[in-house]
């Protein structure tokens, strides 16, 4: 259900939700093999950035017909395990040390929108839809609320989940629900062009501690945020990245991260 590729290096995985045939609806085996995959990859310290996208002409159509269909009649226990399932998932890749980059090959529905939202950054075609539609059929876009709220303002999200209306991907990068939209025949480059200068320009520590940070902040009144913000930044000055970043820096030579990586490729990302 998950096809799994690592790039030659070894530092870059594409997870490719492989259901085209139901446009990669989140079931509840997809969802749980997919967190069972991030929480593997986010041990390997040799993976740096991790690629989530679909088989076939859509990124995800949201929840599976035949789960909805099973809802009604679920007890509240069975539907709860299955809501939960899918907030450790958006849980799992918010938390995950790596960056994590949704490679958006075709339309974003209702949870497919969500599990876009959840990455740090989703690259989009132009033919690519996003929209949360779950109260058209009376159901409610609450995990994906908690994510949209760092991205979205107040207005723009009351208008998409109580409205149900579909975006471009153009209009998407435009209110910040995606990182960027490109012409469909150029996401595939523009997504490895961006992992790779993530994979070879960027810290793997800096990456943890940022991500870190950002979920612990989310919410902090003010006062909270800047203490918590310091402590950070004192305990970032100590780390043994920090400490040879800066050395690289002063001999204007290159961090060891970048090093490794170049050692792997004749043409620098």
């Amino acid at each position: 259900m998950i096809s799994i590729e690592h790039t030659r290096d070894g530092r870059i995985v594409t997870l490719t939700m492989n259901r085209p045939e139901r446009r990669n609806a989140l079931n509840q085996a997809l969802v749980l093999e997919l967190t069972r995959v991030l929480q593997s990859l986010a041990q390997d310290d040799f993976v740096r950035v991790i690629l989530i996208t679909g088989a076939g002409k859509a990124f995800s159509a949201g929840a599976d017909l035949d789960a909805l269909s099973q809802m009604s009649e679920a007890s509240d226990e069975d539907n709860l395990k299955d809501s939960l399932a899918l907030a450790e998932l958006f849980s799992t890749i918010r938390s995950c040390p790596k960056v994590v980059i949704a490679w958006v090959n075709g339309h974003a529905i209702a949870g497919g929108s969500g599990l876009a939202t959840a990455c740090d950054l989703a690259i989009a075609g132009r033919s690519a839809k996003f929209g949360f539609t779950e109260a058209r059929i009376g159901f409610v876009p609450a995990l994906v609320s908690v994510l949209a709220r760092t991205r979205l303002t107040e207005l723009a999200m009351r208008e998409l989940f109580l409205t149900g209306t579909l975006l471009s991907s153009e209009e998407a990068a435009r209110i910040g629900l995606i990182t960027r939209s490109v012409a469909d025949e150029h996401v595939e480059s523009t997504v490895f062009e961006l992992a790779g200068q993530i994979a070879r320009n960027t810290s793997p520590e800096a990456i943890k501690r940022t991500k870190s940070l950002l979920v612990e902040m989310d919410g902090l009144p003010f006062g909270r945020a800047m203490q918590h913000a310091a402590e950070a930044n004192a305990s970032a000055r100590r780390s043994s990245d920090c400490a040879a970043g800066v050395q690289a820096f002063l001999n204007k030579a290159d961090a060891p991260w970048v090093s490794s990586w170049d050692r792997d490729h004749n043409d620098p990302a």
